[in-house]
């Protein structure tokens, strides 16, 4: 049997916008646009534009996801 583990994302206000840690690493940040749209930022990389902040965190924990 194979032990599932648990990662708790933990979501920090910023100056433009949110971070997602994992204990002391960033794993993305979510950055508020002046035309109140959301950009996705991973490992210093855009990666998506959304209008809607919930499309933007799940993009972020997706891309977390992924790249373990």
């Amino acid at each position: 049997m194979s032990k599932k583990k648990e990662t708790e994302i933990q979501i920090s206000d910023s100056k433009d916008g949110v971070v997602l840690t994992v204990g002391k690493k960033t794993v993305a940040e979510i950055k508020n646009t002046a035309d109140d749209a959301f950009d996705v930022i991973v490992n210093g990389k855009h990666i998506k534009t959304f209008k809607a902040y919930p499309e933007a965190l799940e993009e972020a924990i997706k891309s977390y996801n992924l790249a373990l």
